[in-house]
């Protein structure tokens, strides 16, 4: 029998790193899911070789990029080998025999609880507590039979754990998606059909520099997707920057190009851009 591969998630089951790992790894016959309370752990995890593989949100459509964690990937110079955008289905789940009136506090991951601001507005004696992952609060209610509480997850964590769902689809609006990232320890073989590229660099001390670097995406047609300051401790002057093409040569090329324009280049992943689910018409999950 194979030895499964293992995965580290933020996050613990029926949580939609879970989901997000399970579509990402799905090439492989068969994975085990290691749990982590945090992104830094999680990385910390797959620096150690405790896991082979790791899965890490890096965007969501109605909270933006999760910056941070972009720096986590440069920090521990992590590789990305592929992207999923996932529907995210936010509900309210308690124990069962209660209605929303009966409960005081709502728990979950600081991003869900975010995500449901128009929720809470209209529900104002509900008070948000935050916690490290949205299907862990739905097991922590469970198993501490906590009343007057609910979690904010996904409709798998409800199954799961025996929570009744309150209210479904509680998001400020349906159109809410999270992309997520599969990490590698070591650089992987770049598919052939990759068309997009992440990298971080040191942010040019002159403008006229970073203007250089942008004229030349253009020449080579690589669309700049995105481009942030990434938060630091000690100095916040690093960039990430997402590129789209049309073949992976166009990326190369366009790379060697600027790399000795900037210093610190990192390229975390050159790899096959995911299409938004909404782009296919595809109903939400979870």
């Amino acid at each position: 029998m194979k030895t499964p591969t293992k995965i580290a998630i933020q996050g613990g089951p029926a949580s939609f790193h879970d989901a997000a790992a399970r579509l990402l790894s799905s090439k492989e016959s068969a994975i085990e899911i290691l749990p982590c309370t945090t992104f830094r752990s999680l990385c910390q995890m797959l620096c150690a070789g405790e896991s082979a593989l790791a899965v890490m949100a890096i965007e969501n459509t109605l909270a933006g990029s999760l910056l941070p964690n972009y720096t986590l990937l440069q920090e521990h110079n992590l590789h990305i080998s592929a992207e999923v955008w996932l529907p995210i289905d936010q509900c309210l789940m308690a124990l069962p025999g209660q209605d929303v009136a009966e409960i005081h506090t709502v728990v979950s991951h600081p991003v869900a609880l975010m995500q449901c601001s128009s929720f809470f507005n209209q529900h104002p004696h509900l008070t948000p507590r935050e916690a490290h992952d949205t299907a862990d609060s739905a097991k922590a209610i469970r198993e501490q039979q906590l009343s007057g509480t609910a979690a904010i997850a996904g409709k798998a964590a409800a199954e799961l754990y025996g929570l009744a769902l309150l209210a479904e689809n509680i998001a400020d609006t349906s159109q809410n998606f999270t992309r997520f990232l599969l990490l590698h320890r070591e650089q992987p073989e770049q598919t052939l059909t990759a068309n997009k590229a992440i990298l971080c660099f040191q942010k040019p001390l002159h403008t006229a520099t970073l203007t250089l670097v942008l004229s030349l995406l253009q020449k080579h047609e690589v669309e700049v997707s995105l481009l942030q300051t990434l938060p630091a401790a000690d100095s916040g002057n690093s960039l990430v920057a997402e590129l789209e093409a049309a073949t992976k040569e166009q990326l190369q090329e366009a790379i060697a190009q600027i790399r000795p324009l900037v210093e610190g280049l990192q390229v975390l992943g050159i790899l096959q851009k995911a299409e938004l689910p909404e782009q296919k018409q595809t109903a939400a999950i979870l």
